[in-house]
């Protein structure tokens, strides 16, 4: 416990250019310098001022607050208050949900940790209903158990738990060796009675971790009295926060990971109650800000958004500054960078505004925050000591935002108890008090007052996709917003998968990369098939629902011409149509026009084999493809290439022998240490641009990746080409041949075809601990069906 510095307190920030020197309450003046825009925001030491500095309920049009009262999460990253956001010390019989009275100035409780199981538990966010009679809530008992779903009446009656662990999770917890399986978080009432919230009950794990422990939670629904649990969404790696739109849509945090940084993407979606019409809200095309977590719909307006800019990592509950969102002004329009020179923040063609621009994230130097000094200097501090910090913002107006904020600037962002207090910022920067505790920091305001219930939306789906697990696209014109892309230039796409990866894929085989790539995609993709484009541009095809399913649009050689970053979950028996390539701020889908499109008058195309993939032609015959580079590849290489660019004085240097290194081989590594398969999208550093991999998100015009760029390809195609002066190399290969290794190029430098099986070299001897381990199954193939599968197949066991 400290001596009370939470009392009320009035705060001023300057955020309008033209506006005079700022006056804080109790401090003075700070100067202003509109000579540089960069430092016209001086950062504010939060100020002492008298009790008449409160907020009026009569001004706010509401008297009470329901919040939370606990410590700070104790996670390391953005996603993992799941994981160690709970760290023992955090688990108090006083943790609690209250109420604050703002004409009384008075706190009552409505349950405490003491109240649930365990008796000190941790409770995490709420949900209030619609009629603000009920919360809802996740908790965790204690360290060894998971998160559950609670709810309570806001009077403090009516306790009961309403989602249980799923009924085989014994023989889960038995299986993985942890002490709990499930967790189930961020619960959200729904207009229909049900209740949608994220869940790990997908087994999704993240991409980079060393074992299934970092799991990647989904958005899940169920009734409201917890029956009828089911997946909603299926992407690869978290989502978080769900909250229902005015129209009745639900708005929700999404990471994105489709050839882009790890440190980038961190999305907002939003979507119907039953998850079908997945759209993008913001940030798919954003690297300014690494993360916009916990979004809020501003008051009468679905286009406007209040969250929080925080980093990837450190963490303790995604903590940063609060950011207002315009999605008129673009969905994949970029975000501030207080770096560059021209940075002006309050500037109305941004789609992105920094409230509180005294702290922001730089991507280039995570992990921590920036700070600007009432000196004008920014200062870079990963434990949060040199500045303040903001969360959990709530609108109370189109002007006004409750939020959680790190009052004192040198408390530690997550190891102070009492460091958060609940403050009123606006748009002009003035920060009010509205209320703190002396033992513990207050989190997620939310005023107590009804909702008008939004619509209930009801979607119809075609039974016969459904019965099938499909969806139906229809695209009228996929010319449309490609830059230098001609009418009739597009023939194919090809439909892939972001492949997630379950529980089931845990790496049981020694110390070996978790990467199915070298510095590229931690993740492996799939192709479904291809399927026609038609001479106007339009398309009308089947796509497997329940899935991550991106596009590539092909020319007439199944190259790539422009690929789709980001996916799409389709679901079961849903029709979606969209207009065009609208990978750009200014694009977007449209309805579909007067004129019917040509792929419109034929029954929809089912996803076909690529000419390279037919029996006729030495192929399987399946529409379904795993790309993996060495069976897919080296047998290329070493039948019409080695000779030249073998071990021995190889031709330009260049090996492409097969020898295993302790990840890929020597060919994979000569090909993407020198980038030769076109530019590498990084998930975190590339060979050639360092450190692009955490900024890589911002859009890309098309025949910027793959083929396209590939000196490989160039090489192997074009006569012309100077290596071809004395040796031609363009007829090396037969058009199966270079069908097969232009479907890699265009596959971000993938080697491993799926997460199952043993990658060490060390098992490409026997394993004396299994002997029915046989060394024909190192770096294994597997086939369609075991790369997408949920569970791993008996070889990877």
């Amino acid at each position: 416990m400290r001596n009370s510095t939470r009392t009320p307190t009035v705060v001023s920030a300057l955020f309008l250019l033209a506006l005079a020197p700022i006056v804080l309450s109790g401090i003075g003046s700070w100067p202003v310098d509109t000579a540089n825009a960069r430092e016209v925001v001086r950062l504010p030491m939060i100020a002492q001022a008298s009790p008449e500095a409160t907020v009026d309920p009569d001004e706010l049009g509401f008297e009470e607050i329901i919040f939370v009262k606990r410590k700070p999460y104790s996670s390391d990253h953005y996603y993992t208050d799941i994981n160690n956001g709970t760290s023992p010390d955090r688990f108090l019989p006083e943790n609690a949900i209250c109420i604050f009275n703002l004409r009384t100035q008075s706190e009552r409780t409505v349950i405490t940790a003491a109240d649930l199981p365990g008796g000190k538990g941790f409770i995490g966010k709420i949900g209030l209903s619609f009629d603000a009679k009920k919360v809802i809530l996740d908790f965790r008992q204690d360290p060894g158990s998971g998160f559950r779903i609670w709810e309570v009446n806001t009077d403090g009656t009516g306790l009961r738990q309403i989602l249980f662990p799923p009924e085989d999770e014994a023989d889960k917890v038995a299986r993985w060796g942890r002490p709990w399986h499930t967790d189930d978080i961020h619960p959200c009432y729904l207009p229909d009675g049900k209740i949608i919230f994220s869940s790990t009950r997908c087994e999704h794990t993240v991409l980079c971790g060393g074992s299934a422990a970092l799991v990647a939670p989904g958005l899940h629904r169920m009734d409201a009295d917890g029956t009828n649990v089911e997946q909603i969404t299926h992407s690869p790696v978290s989502e978080f926060c769900p909250v229902v739109l005015g129209d009745g849509r639900v708005m929700y945090h999404r990471w994105e990971y489709i050839d882009k940084g790890a440190r980038v993407g961190k999305t907002i979606w939003s979507m119907n109650p039953d998850g079908t019409a997945p759209r993008e809200r913001y940030g798919v095309a954003d690297d300014t800000t690494t993360v916009y977590m916990y979004p809020q719909a501003v008051p009468g307006s679905d286009d406007r958004l209040v969250c929080v800019g925080t980093c990837h990592f450190p963490q303790g509950g995604c903590l940063g500054a609060i950011m207002l969102i315009d999605f008129k002004k673009g969905v994949r329009a970029r975000g501030p960078d207080p770096d560059e020179a021209d940075y002006v923040q309050w500037d109305e063609r941004n789609a992105v505004t920094n409230l509180t621009p005294h702290v922001f994230v730089e991507r280039r130097t995570e992990p921590g925050w920036h700070f600007l000094t009432k000196e004008g200097r920014h200062v870079h501090d990963r434990n949060g000591q040199q500045g303040h910090l903001y969360t959990h913002p709530y609108p109370v107006s189109d002007r006004e935002f409750l939020v959680s904020l790190k009052v004192d600037p040198t408390d530690h962002y997550k190891n102070v108890a009492d460091a958060y207090s609940l403050y009123l910022v606006d748009t002009e920067g003035n920060h009010r008090f509205v209320h703190a505790d002396d033992e513990l920091s207050c989190w997620h305001p939310t005023p107590l007052v009804p909702r008008r219930v939004p619509p209930a939306i009801e979607t119809v789906r075609n039974p016969e996709y459904a019965a099938s697990d499909q969806a139906l696209c229809i695209l009228s014109n996929i010319s449309r917003g490609m830059q230098g892309v001609e009418p009739g230039e597009v023939k194919w796409l090809r439909i892939n998968e972001a492949v997630p990866r379950y529980w089931d894929t845990g790496r049981r085989w020694g110390s070996s990369l978790s990467s199915s790539s070298w510095k590229a995609a931690l993740w492996p993709r799939v192709q479904w098939g291809i399927v026609p484009v038609e001479e106007d541009g339009s398309a009308h095809f089947l796509v497997p629902a329940n899935r991550s399913i991106f596009f590539q649009a092909l020319d007439e050689n199944f190259r790539e011409i422009q690929r789709e970053r980001t996916y799409v979950n389709y679901a079961p028996g849903e029709v979606r149509s969209c207009t065009g390539c609208h990978g750009q701020a200014a694009h977007t889908a449209s309805a579909l026009g007067s004129v019917t499109p040509l792929a419109l008058t034929r029954a929809p195309s089912t996803p076909q084999p690529q000419p390279c993939d037919l029996v006729e032609n030495g192929g399987d015959g399946r529409a379904g493809q795993v790309i993996h580079y060495p069976t897919d590849i080296q047998p290329i290489f070493n039948a019409k290439c080695v000779s030249c660019h073998g071990k021995s004085e190889p031709a330009g240097g260049l090996k492409l022998t097969d020898e295993a290194t302790l990840y890929y081989n020597t060919s994979y590594e000569e090909l993407a240490r020198r980038e030769l398969a076109g530019p590498i999208i990084p998930e975190f550093t590339s060979f050639l641009h360092g450190d692009r991999g955490n900024y890589n998100g911002a859009y890309l015009p098309p025949r910027s990746l793959g083929c396209a760029k590939s000196t490989l390809i160039d090489v192997l195609t074009n006569s012309t080409h100077p290596k071809n002066a004395e040796d031609d190399h363009s007829r090396m290969l037969t058009e199966r041949e270079l069908m097969i290794l232009s479907r890699w190029v265009d596959a971000n430098y993938q080697f491993y075809g799926g997460y199952y099986g043993r990658h060490h070299p060390q098992w490409v001897n026997p394993d004396p601990g299994k002997p029915s381990y046989k060394p024909a199954d190192f770096r294994r193939k597997p086939t369609f069906d075991e790369a997408i599968s949920f569970f791993a197949p008996e070889w990877h066991r």
